[in-house]
């Protein structure tokens, strides 16, 4: 019977999980150690490597957009001049066709775009908010603010801004006054050359 008993306690201490005294535990926590102050300068600056290096990333994937943004507005500018254009001509009204160069291209659209300012006989310098649309009555332009302009290089004057202009084109066959003027179509393109040098 105590055979049995003290078969039972073995069994019972085999099972049992090994259980460190409070002692132990205090060795191995006097012999962790944490990090010394060199170490925690050099992981902050390498956080700060990377966060510069990411938030410039994001800067230049936003002057992308901006790009992508402006370049469809005038795609869409450009489709509906077109399309007042075959309109007029499936109409019979080639003779109107001059007077789209006249007209601001923004009436044009069927919805109004959100950065639209609307049209000025002679925009404010400055109070006009950067990445709008507006239409310059005077010079019968649209002109676009650029919003960012880390890597956009222009050659207007101005330096912050691209100018588009309706332009009728001719089909001269003979010059003038041999010929009259026969309407070819229209174009829609910036007065100024600019480009954003992104890489």
């Amino acid at each position: 019977m105590t055979r049995m008993n003290d078969a039972l306690t073995d069994g019972r201490r085999a099972a049992t999980p090994y259980r460190p005294g409070r002692g132990s535990v205090m060795r191995v926590l006097r012999g962790a150690r944490g990090f010394t102050l060199f170490e925690l300068v050099i992981v902050i600056c390498i956080v700060a490597l990377f966060s510069a290096f990411l938030l410039d990333r994001l800067r230049l994937y936003q002057e992308m957009a901006e790009k992508a943004a402006m370049e469809q507005t005038a795609g869409s500018l450009r489709s509906a001049l077109h399309l007042q254009m075959a309109s007029l001509i499936a109409k019979g009204r080639m003779q109107d066709i001059e007077k789209l160069a006249e007209i601001n291209p923004f009436s044009l659209l069927a919805e109004r775009q959100g950065n639209y300012l609307g049209e000025y006989d002679a925009p404010p310098d400055g109070e006009l908010a950067s990445g709008s649309w507006y239409y310059d009555r005077q010079r019968r332009e649209v002109v676009y603010l650029v919003h960012l302009r880390r890597h956009f290089v222009s050659a207007d004057a101005a330096g912050d801004r691209v100018r588009y202009k309706v332009a009728v084109l001719y089909n001269d066959q003979l010059p003038p006054p041999l010929a009259a003027r026969e309407v070819g179509g229209l174009s829609f393109r910036e007065q100024a050359p600019y480009q954003w040098r992104i890489q």
